[in-house]
């Protein structure tokens, strides 16, 4: 080749191949002398192709040795034809600029077409669901897919009701090399796959929950103060993290665990809560994640997490009326006990105010038969008559004596009134939030345990709680504290309120059977409260400033009250 031969002669102005000793035998341009080398050659110069015509003459034509010597033929020539010529590669050269932008413009609108189609049937999934496993699944589905974001794995963590701590919750992808292969296989024999066909197919869970990696991810959890790590950050902001950057034990300890090497760690949030994070990695293609697809990420779990948040919330309501409903049963459960106990006590209590009123006058008519029979001056007739009365009293009051110590009997155990107080106040809960009614509780620890009949004592502490709830009203206090004596022999109870009070005038009456200052009340609650006190070997007190306060002050024998003094020495160094 003449490298300083700088005019082409005219039988040679179409033949590049001879100007330039070219031996390429394979251009379509070789040997050709009817048209020049860029038309016959096409899109194609030596071993590189264009996909425009105009990229091959600005990228190679405008710098090829022979099209350059072409342009210096032209010197000496007509000044138009050279200013024509100029102008036209100019052209030519700024016309390729906006057809790359356009390219790139083009491109970048089938790119957000895809995303915003990606998105559309992301929100058409899981607006179908309703459960917070079947938006997991539909999340980590979009995660891995090919025809989603395409990442190898993917790993959920979750908050549950520990707020420092997300626990692993559920994992997509292979476990193994030969599992991907496997199932790359499987996918690029289906090429019609949908994401909505895939979370369809695996709605159930069932493989999902018996992964190799679920069993992993679930066996895990992250700490999300400050000092655990980097993973650990994820739950505020996208992470791109390389096992390099692993510096505290919790985060080596994850990464070792799920074979982590760079992958990306990204937040499960909404606007207000903190739900959890995301980790994928490509561990098997080996891709590098980039920002590019971190921001597609975040966008799709952005995208789920308010449908996530509006499952979790739904769940926890079921639970919480569950709950409720559990709980409104054992209440129902319980007042059907405490109706029927109060009506039992209703009659004993008039079963002991009746035999009270019997026993009196049949004792007198006893009486006056044995002295009437000791007077004598009777016949046998009158005396026979005599007998049978004093006989049938007698039988009579035998047998008020066995009713009225059936009615009184005890079945004593020894308890805790601490638990026993405890036990009652949280039956009456819903009515102390109901009525906005303040309690305050002072048990005093290690008290001596106490023989009591604990259905009885129950009942008397209840009756107690409930005439101070309906003496404070709306938003009042309620006092509870309990105490012993120096000798641990008495065991003591207070039950005060901050209620209207009551008169001195009905104190002195208060336990009085029948006596109520109520307009539905029985009257037998205080007198029965007071009688089975009694049968405790204890003693119930009231006391009361009117528009103040009224206080029950109740005193109950512990189970050092009946031993001697080596019995309790004995009991008190063993406690």
């Amino acid at each position: 080749m003449d490298n300083n031969n700088t005019n082409i002669p005219e039988d040679r102005i179409n033949r590049c191949w001879e100007y330039l000793s070219c031996d390429r035998k394979d251009c379509p341009s070789y040997g050709k002398t009817g048209s020049p080398c860029w038309e016959v050659t096409g899109h194609r110069c030596r071993e590189k192709a264009f996909g425009r015509i105009e990229e091959k003459l600005i990228q190679c034509c405008f710098k090829c040795e022979f099209f350059i010597q072409l342009k210096e033929r032209m010197k000496g020539r007509r000044w138009a034809d050279i200013t024509l010529l100029e102008t036209l590669e100019d052209a030519l050269i700024r016309s390729s600029k906006y057809s790359s932008k356009v390219e790139e413009l083009y491109m970048e609108v089938i790119r957000r077409s895809k995303l915003m189609n990606l998105l559309s049937e992301v929100s058409k999934i899981v607006a179908h669901l309703d459960k917070e496993e079947d938006i997991i699944l539909a999340i980590l589905t979009v995660i891995t897919a090919r025809e989603g974001l395409g990442f190898n794995r993917a790993f959920i963590f979750l908050r549950g009701n520990e707020y420092d701590i997300v626990r692993g919750k559920y994992a997509l992808g292979p476990s193994t090399s030969e599992e991907a292969v496997n199932i790359w296989k499987i996918l690029d024999k289906d090429t019609k796959g949908s994401i909505e066909k895939l979370v369809a197919k695996g709605k159930k869970l069932h493989y999902l929950k018996n992964s190799v990696l679920t069993k992993m991810t679930s066996a895990l959890s992250i700490p999300t103060e400050e000092e655990s790590g980097i993973i650990s950050r994820g739950i505020d902001e996208i992470r791109f993290v390389k096992k390099s950057d692993l510096l505290t034990e919790n985060d080596r300890a994850i990464a070792e665990a799920l074979g982590l090497e760079d992958f990306c760690v990204c937040p499960i949030a909404t606007a207000k809560d903190k739900l959890g994070l995301v980790i994928v990695d490509n561990k098997f293609t080996g891709k590098v994640v980039t920002a590019e697809d971190a921001h597609l990420l975040e966008l799709i779990v952005s995208h789920a997490t308010s449908s996530l948040k509006a499952a979790q919330l739904k769940e926890s309501l079921k639970i919480n009326v569950e709950s409720l409903k559990s709980a409104y049963r054992k209440l129902k459960a319980n007042d059907e006990r405490m109706m029927k106990a109060e009506r039992l006590a209703i009659s004993g209590e008039m079963t002991s105010s009746v035999i009270h009123e019997i026993k009196n006058p049949l004792v007198s008519i006893g009486g006056f038969t044995r002295n009437l029979l000791k007077t004598g001056g009777f016949d046998d007739n009158e005396r026979a008559k005599l007998e049978i009365i004093l006989n049938e009293t007698q039988r009579l009051e035998t047998y008020l004596e066995g009713l009225s110590s059936s009615v009184i009997k005890l079945n004593l155990e020894n308890g805790d009134i601490n638990q026993i107080l405890e036990d009652n106040c949280n039956l009456l809960e819903m009515e102390f939030e109901e009525k906005k009614v303040r309690l305050f509780k002072s048990f005093i620890p290690d008290i001596p345990f106490s023989p009591v009949d604990h259905v009885k004592i129950h009942e008397v502490f209840l009756n107690i709680f409930q005439n101070s709830l309906e003496a404070v009203g709306e938003e009042g206090s309620i006092w509870v504290r309990t105490w012993y004596s120096e000798d641990r022999k008495n065991v003591y109870i207070e039950i005060s309120d901050d209620g209207a009070g009551i008169g001195q005038d009905q104190i002195v009456r208060i336990f009085t059977p029948f006596f109520t200052t109520k307009e539905k009340g029985s009257g037998l609650g205080l007198a029965f409260a007071q009688r089975i006190i009694k049968d405790h070997g204890g003693s119930i007190a009231v006391s009361s400033v009117k528009g103040r306060k009224t206080s029950f002050l109740i005193t109950l024998p512990s189970i050092f009250s009946q031993m001697d003094e080596s019995e309790y020495s004995a009991i008190d160094k063993s406690s």
